[in-house]
């Protein structure tokens, strides 16, 4: 059987983000994997993001769950509250029927949010996201009551807080040795 894949020109949604919020150890964690692992800084953010959400998919679920919860909290399908998050620019999500859920613990809560001092501001442009995490993001952004560049700012810490001794730094010292394993 032959699988067959429809590219949908709505499958990938751009999130502007005019700067970064990074410590200079995570600003140069990113520099590094990007001068050593290939990546560019447009495209080392959308995989750490995507990372982040396969690992939160694959440990907790939490927001997924969370956009569930939040859905019926609503009086919504989950379709429909998919879909006003993914489709609409500035979604139109009904208010809630008997008041916000309880979210509980998510996997950015062990990182504060992030001072918005100039000298942690990094200048950045676009995130390409699928659809899915990009509904994702926008539940974390309803969750965290929060705006996107703290987002993902928080997530990129995260991620790498969770990624680095076991993802990227392994590759980097494998090439600096010349070495396979």
């Amino acid at each position: 059987m032959k699988l067959v894949y429809i590219v949908q020109p709505f499958m990938i949604r751009q999130v502007r983000v005019n700067y970064l919020l990074c410590t200079q150890d995570t600003w140069d964690k990113i520099e590094l994997a990007c001068t050593e692992l290939g990546w560019n800084k447009s495209e080392i953010v959308k995989q750490m993001l995507h990372g982040f959400f396969a690992r939160d998919l694959k440990e907790s679920q939490f927001y997924a769950k969370a956009g569930i919860a939040d859905a019926e909290a609503r009086g919504m399908t989950e379709a429909e509250y998919f879909r006003t998050l993914r489709d609409d620019k500035e979604p139109q999500l009904l208010p809630y029927v008997s008041g916000r859920p309880v979210f509980g613990q998510s996997p950015i809560d062990t990182i504060p949010p992030l001072p918005t001092d100039e000298d942690l501001r990094r200048k950045y442009n676009t995130i390409g996201l699928s659809a899915y995490n990009y509904v994702l993001l926008r539940v974390a952004q309803i969750v965290h009551d929060s705006s996107f560049v703290q987002i993902v700012s928080r997530m990129l810490v995260k991620h790498l807080q969770d990624s680095w001794e076991t993802s990227y730094r392994p590759q980097i010292e494998r090439d600096q040795n010349c070495r396979f394993l």
